[in-house]
């Protein structure tokens, strides 16, 4: 399974042509560029920041998107590659982290304002991730794990956008 998700993981990352969004992700246009967060584990109290960087690829048919935190210790790096199902109607993701990670999910989409990532049956703990607008063009990122019968929030990011090129796209949402 894991070398099934590399492979278009690594053609992803692999080009540099920059390509306006398909049809069915013009809704995530309003992602691209370049993001700064800061957030918060709940659990521990202990706190977070991470830059952001998404951009189309495969000529608009994929978001693919660069995480990496940036307060100490910095540990957590993740290359994720979004796509469309257009038979299944419904997103994909694929996500490879620095400590060998690899999990898939599946969205429907944005839906009032919300994007959710719900992982696949072979991810262990069941996860979401929670993508919401908030106001002056931020976004919201909640990562959630199944414990027990709920689901807790295991870290919050907010992110703001740093280049103007979100403001231009901010229609979209």
């Amino acid at each position: 399974m894991r070398s099934l998700v590399l492979l278009p993981i690594i053609a992803l990352a692999s080009s540099h042509a920059v390509a306006a969004p398909d049809e069915a992700f013009h809704d995530f246009a309003a992602l691209t560029g370049e993001w700064t967060c800061h957030g918060i584990f709940p659990a521990s109290g202990k706190t977070i920041d991470s830059t952001l960087r998404f951009e189309f690829d495969l000529n608009g048919k994929a978001l693919v998107k660069h995480h990496d935190d940036t307060s100490p210790p910095a540990m957590y790096h993740a290359l994720e590659a979004w796509g469309y199902d257009a038979k299944n109607t419904r997103y994909n993701a694929a996500i490879l982290d620095n400590f060998g990670g690899a999990r898939v999910f599946s969205s429907e989409g944005w839906k009032d304002g919300r994007l959710v990532w719900t992982s696949a049956p072979e991810v262990k703990p069941a996860q979401h991730f929670i993508y919401a607008h908030e106001a002056n063009q931020g976004l919201r990122i909640d990562w959630e794990v199944l414990k027990g019968d709920s689901y807790v929030v295991g870290d919050t990011l907010h992110c703001t956008p740093q280049h103007s090129s979100h403001q231009a796209s901010s229609s979209t949402r």
